[in-house]
């Protein structure tokens, strides 16, 4: 095995990873609970970029190592594994990885590294948000509706199809592009945003049991004060800030409807909790349809990390 071990490393925040050679990790030891992965696929999520700025709450310390999952081989096993890095501090965009064997998942057999690498972190944001997030005692057991904020994101996409595994037998999308929020599969009733979004009409959409939130800001809270009042849980669980770190939600929002908020991320969720949903999440995500793909090199990564995916591609890194 090679001494050396390829990474892309962030040494100032607000710079791009930078392609740099270090030392490779050591062989783990028989019986010590580590498992070392030849990486061969890392996703670009929006964690793995708000990390590598430095605006997460987890990214830790410089220099930083950018990723926090990917699919590799185990050595010298050769088994097909997804695995996750952003519990040990680490990072998985490398050639190799060492990690706790609580946290390698094997994968099924026709399994394809990229789309798994690019879709497990996605669709993880709203599985935990509806596994442990969401009283799910509190859901009509007749059938419950689920409204998704940014449902043309691939977040977005794999929440809808999420909360239809799950058990929603109604599924909202809200999104501003109206001929991307009608090609979006399990979407059954389609909101478009306003211009301004405090024009977007939300008080003809009836009952609504869970909201999963990817935007955050001015919308939500329009969304939370104009939905109309219900007898029934309505259940709001924050996940992304894309439009926003902030909302100023009136008390009236608060008062008129049985509301309750919750967020979902790692420290909402405990690491516990996801390792005993990920092996059904796998398989979840192995069957979904695969999503549009950029598959480039992580010697790249210096010229791709600032260009802009297009709409609905999921940008990936291989060695």
């Amino acid at each position: 095995m090679s001494e050396t071990n390829n990474v892309a490393q962030v040494t100032s925040w607000g710079s791009p990873p930078a392609y740099t050679t270090l030392s490779a990790p050591a062989a783990p030891l028989p019986n010590s609970g580590v498992v070392q992965i030849r990486v061969l696929a890392a996703g670009v999520h929006h964690l793995v970029r708000s990390r590598a700025a430095g605006k997460h709450y987890t990214s830790g310390p410089l220099p930083h190592v950018v990723g926090v999952d990917g699919v590799g081989t185990t050595i010298p096993e050769g088994k097909l594994v997804y695995f996750i890095t952003l519990r040990t501090g680490g990072g998985s965009f490398a050639d190799v990885v060492n990690v706790p064997e609580s946290y390698v998942f094997d994968l099924p057999d026709g399994a394809k590294p990229e789309a798994v690498a690019a879709m497990v972190n996605p669709a993880m944001s709203s599985w935990m948000a509806l596994k442990t997030r969401v009283d799910m005692t509190q859901l009509p057991k007749e059938g419950w509706t689920a409204l998704i904020v940014g449902a043309t994101s691939a977040s977005g996409v794999i929440a809808a199809a999420t909360a239809r595994k799950l058990g929603a037998t109604r599924v909202i999308g809200v999104a501003r592009d109206a001929a991307k929020l009608a090609a979006v599969p399990d979407i059954d009733v389609q909101v478009v945003i306003g211009d301004p979004v405090i024009s977007t009409d939300f008080s003809q959409l009836g009952e609504v049991d869970v909201v999963l939130d990817y935007l955050y800001g001015p919308l939500v809270a329009h969304l939370l004060s104009t939905l109309p009042r219900q007898r029934r849980p309505l259940q709001y669980v924050q996940i992304g800030t894309v439009t926003g770190p902030d909302m100023a939600l009136p008390g009236a929002a608060l008062r008129s409807k049985n509301l309750t908020i919750r967020g979902a991320g790692p420290g909402a969720w405990g690491f516990d909790e996801l390792n005993s949903e990920l092996p059904e999440m796998l398989s979840f995500v192995v069957e979904a349809p695969p999503p549009k793909l950029r598959v480039e090199k992580l010697k790249d990564i210096e010229k791709v990390w600032g260009v802009k995916e297009n709409d609905g591609e999921r940008l990936v890194f291989t060695p």
